[in-house]
């Protein structure tokens, strides 16, 4: 009777609309592997005119349609909160109260690398107008009615509350220092300009005004923007009441949720705050049972062309379609290269550099890590024997290093005065003095050598001279493993904290450092933890010894740091679940997980 009623003061437009949509004819689905078809399909939502990169997906199972969107998504983008739970095919969800005063329970399925929530219950109570043009899907609620704003002081910092005729979705975009809320809201002006540019502008300056400075709101007929400015100390979180209608903004330090969501068989996605000896800190995390969920782990990066590059690691994760990614090794921010072990499926992409921590695995659940050297000897037909700088790697030092086909089509020299040795089929073909601006291909069936800064190892390599290569790990068990990536420190190795941050050549400004870290970690029940730590109550993020101490508390029996900072990601079904996208990084690699019946 409650979808009668809506559809009723509605009129006939949505229904029309929904019956096209939900019509969809079942010759045109696409098969999948679980035996659900999907109907259509898109990665662009229109909300109410703005244009959002989110993920939906129309399907049928059991004779049944459903239309959903990503679940990562409607937390992060629309507002949905999403609460613990044990079955990945059933999420509860708060949002403005539930159904009948209890959390809706939304059905859940997994399609392609996302997990999809059926939003038919809560289109239900917003929606005006749907419908399908091309990929994108075109969602326009109706329009809610703002009733009053209140902003008020509390111990653990400052709440906003809007009162609301009705429950609304809401899009939400945060900055570094600003957050926007946009409303399908009308507001009275006698409401808006309580919290107006120039309102907000006065306050600052005479501080006779009794509104936060912190709020500025902008209506208009179609919608309703509150515009928040985000305090260094204090992080946003957003959630709603019933009966009236609310939503209430909270400006505080501890705004993560003890939360344990079953996203799939063998996926936990958990959040919660950490103890230690010095700090408690927000930590949000993956567990996987690779087994369980049929899970592998490879090495993923921005450019699948070539080794230059970087990316945020949401674009990464998409662009190599995996539904779980972690950032990881370092790299150049300038260059745009690596600085550590990149393997995938037994090629080099990069090698390892000054002993550093590293992981390795196979596709058979095996993993170590360990502090990883690896190190290539050339050898001349007449004579000579060269132990290489370098493979494939932006970590630039004198003496020879090596360039194959899995670093790019072309090498272009990374230093003044480079001497460029072109080698095919084992033999010298070609020397070319670097230019750093002039590309040199690599061969196919070969590889290019640099000399950097030693110009007189060149006549060892004159043109037609044969070369013999041989490569070798340090320790020689990462040589079984088909997939390495390297970062560092480790932390953990065989349950005991090994961590020598000195010994792994990290500067003191470094290892002293307090900021947002990442690490990947190992339990003696062999589940694989993809971490990512924040700040701390009342101060900044974990240094190594307390990220160490953190990984130690959560189980881990083996643990690598990896790329932390604004580099900090973790990602899950098509959105950053750690911060807001706007506040992450650029990077160069990761650590993606497929599904192996995806």
């Amino acid at each position: 009777m409650k979808w009668h009623r809506q559809f009723s003061k509605i009129g006939l437009g949505l229904v029309t609309v929904l019956v096209c949509i939900l019509m969809t004819t079942v010759s045109n689905a696409q098969s999948n592997s679980s035996g659900v078809n999907v109907l259509r399909q898109g990665e662009e939502i229109i909300f109410n005119g703005d244009q959002l990169p989110i993920s939906w997906r129309q399907w049928e199972a059991n004779g049944e349609t459903h239309l959903g969107i990503s679940d990562t998504a409607a937390q992060q983008r629309l507002g949905l909160e999403l609460l613990s739970s044990n079955n990945p095919q059933v999420q509860p969800v708060w949002w403005f109260g539930g159904d009948n005063r209890s959390a809706y329970r939304l059905s859940a399925q997994h399609l392609q690398a996302n997990r999809y929530l059926d939003l038919t219950p809560i289109l239900r109570e917003t929606t005006e107008q749907l419908s399908v043009v091309g990929n994108q899907l075109d969602i326009t609620t109706t329009l809610a009615q703002v009733q009053n704003i209140r902003i008020g002081k509390q111990s653990w910092g400052e709440r906003i509350v809007v009162d609301l005729d009705r429950p609304l979705l809401w899009n939400t975009k945060e900055g570094r220092e600003k957050a926007t809320l946009t409303l399908p809201a009308l507001t009275p002006t006698s409401i808006s300009q309580k919290f107006s540019p120039e309102t907000t502008a006065e306050t600052k300056v005479t501080g006779k005004s009794t509104n936060s400075s912190r709020l500025v709101v902008k209506a208009d007929r179609q919608q309703t923007q509150l515009e928040i400015n985000l305090p260094e100390d204090l992080n946003l979180r957003v959630s709603t009441l019933a009966n009236p209608a609310r939503l209430v903004i909270d400006l505080r330090s501890d705004d993560v949720q003890s939360k344990q969501i079953r996203w799939a068989q063998g996926v936990d996605w958990r959040q919660d705050y950490i103890s230690t000896a010095d700090g408690t800190f927000a930590v949000k995390w993956l567990q996987l049972e690779p087994r369980l969920g049929n899970l592998n782990l490879t090495p993923i990066w921005s450019n699948p062309e070539q080794m230059q590059g970087i990316a945020r690691l949401a674009n990464t994760g998409k662009e190599n379609q995996v539904p779980i990614a972690i950032n990881g090794g370092f790299f150049n921010r300038d260059t745009k290269l690596p600085l550590g072990a990149i393997k995938r499926e037994g090629q080099w992409y990069s090698s390892p550099i000054l002993n550093r921590g590293a992981i390795a695995w196979d596709n058979q659940g095996q993993m170590i890590m360990d502090r990883l050297r690896y190190e290539e000897t050339l050898r001349t037909s007449n004579g000579q024997t060269f132990s290489l700088q370098a493979l494939n790697s932006g970590y630039v030092q004198s003496g020879i290093a090596r360039y194959t086909p899995t670093w790019g089509v072309t090498y272009t020299p990374l230093t003044a005065g480079e001497t460029v040795v072109v080698v095919e089929n084992e033999r010298v073909q070609q020397l070319v003095t670097g230019n750093r601006n002039q590309p040199i291909p690599i061969p196919s069936n070969g590889y290019v050598l640099t000399i950097r800064k030693k110009s007189e190892l060149a006549s060892a390599f004159r043109v037609g001279t044969s070369l013999q290569l041989s490569g070798q790990s340090f320790p020689s068990d990462f040589d079984r493993y088909p997939n390495i990536l390297a970062a560092g420190p480790l932390l953990i190795k065989n349950g005991r904290v090994v961590l020598d941050a000195a010994g792994e050549n990290f500067s003191r400004a470094f290892i002293n450092q307090k900021a947002h870290r990442s690490a990947i970690a190992l339990t003696r029940q062999g589940k694989i933890l993809l971490v990512a730590m924040g700040d701390g109550l009342g101060r900044k993020g974990p240094t190594l010894t307390e990220s160490t101490a953190i990984l130690k508390r959560l189980g881990a029996i083996e643990a690598l740091n990896l790329d932390g900072g604004s580099s900090t990601s973790l990602y899950l079904g098509g959105e950053l679940i750690n911060r807001s996208p706007a506040t992450s990084a650029r990077i160069h690699n990761g650590i993606g997980v497929y599904r192996s019946d995806q």
